[in-house]
């Protein structure tokens, strides 16, 4: 009674995918960082609106007269395609014939467990890619992982690239904090033209150590008092300094280069990009339905699963898949920075 696996409904495509939805997401910091609001959608295209109406006071008029006649506003629909993600994989009656016995109902337990064994591993790869996508977005440039760009949100968008921003923080006397408004925070804010909460950095490791170790950085925060202590230690993962939370980005052995084991560019050592806080739908991720006949105009998972019983009935494929686009939705506000 127990070989008969794959019509047992713990073999089904629902429960599959709600068996790998339901274990724990173990974001990267752009995930950990909350700044990407998450929804479904049951298509894999999705569009944008934009509309170039800035904020404006209002002239008073007569009482009982006409008011302030209101311009139109230019609005704009801009589509993006959402991308495919899928691991392909078997799992073979060999590799779980030494691990029950033949005819009892242990079948199902054992082949389960080589399933749960190389899932696991694909979901790590795919949230991964996730984390990657985010990443992208806050560059203003998603791409993949051999760097071929998917998206470049400013091309899209029909906007220039912001400058990219020096601290100097190879000279001892630059008043770094000066620089951190003046050429930051306030062209950010004059593109933003909203309110916002505050500001993250995520750094590359040498930006972050040259920032944390520069003098005025340091006599700043001692002058303050309460950051005194921090200072003491060697080099913090995250800290505060002028109206920013800057912290070190961390991706694996070849951070220092800006590109992991996995071949994508992550953060370059030198340098920083920062992104506002705090604004409704300004980062998003959508996750769009799988590509299988029961999903069709369903609203979209984060992470589906399948497994298919081989024609010779010798084991069984696996596909595991994701289909997420990650954007941020006004790219002008995105601002990079660098050590010179």
């Amino acid at each position: 009674p127990g070989m008969d696996i794959f019509n047992d409904d713990a073999f089904s495509l629902q429960s599959l995918t709600a068996k790998v939805n339901a274990q724990a997401y173990v974001p990267g910091q752009i995930g950990a960082s909350g700044l990407f609001e998450e929804d479904s959608v049951t298509t894999t295209t999705i569009s944008v609106e934009s509309i170039d109406g800035n904020l404006s006071l209002v002239e008073p008029t007569l009482r009982g007269g006409p008011g302030e006649t209101a311009g139109t506003e230019k609005r704009g629909l801009v589509s993006f395609g959402v991308p495919h993600y899928e691991r392909n994989d078997s799992v073979k009656a060999d590799e779980v014939q030494n691990r029950r016995a033949f005819g009892t109902d242990s079948t199902a337990e054992a082949f389960a467990d080589r399933v749960v064994a190389k899932q696991g591993r694909h979901l790590k790869a795919l949230d991964a890619t996730l984390e990657h996508q985010r990443l992208g977005a806050i560059k203003g440039v998603v791409s993949t992982k051999s760097n071929v760009v998917l998206e470049n949100l400013y091309t899209r968008f029909g906007i220039g690239v912001p400058a990219v921003v020096s601290l100097e923080l190879d000279v001892d006397a630059t008043k770094v904090s000066d620089l951190i408004q003046k050429n930051v925070i306030w062209s950010m804010e004059d593109s933003l033209d909203d309110s916002y909460t505050g500001v993250h950095a995520f750094c590359g490791r040498d930006f972050f150590a040259a920032l944390w170790n520069h003098p005025w950085v340091r006599n700043t925060m001692l002058v303050a008092g309460s950051d005194a202590a921090m200072l003491r230690k060697e080099l913090p993962e995250k800290f505060e300094y002028a109206g920013v939370t800057w912290e070190r980005y961390r991706s694996g052995r070849k951070v220092g280069d800006g590109v992991t084991a996995a071949g994508g560019s992550f953060i370059a050592a030198g340098d920083a990009y920062l992104a506002p806080t705090g604004v409704s739908e300004l980062f998003i991720t959508r996750f769009a339905p799988a590509d299988y006949i029961e999903t069709v105009n369903t609203d979209g998972l984060p992470r589906y699963m399948k497994v298919i019983p081989m024609s010779n009935g010798k084991g069984a494929d696996l596909e595991i898949q994701s289909n997420p686009i990650s954007l941020c939705t006004r790219p002008g506000v995105l601002r990079k920075l660098t050590l010179t």
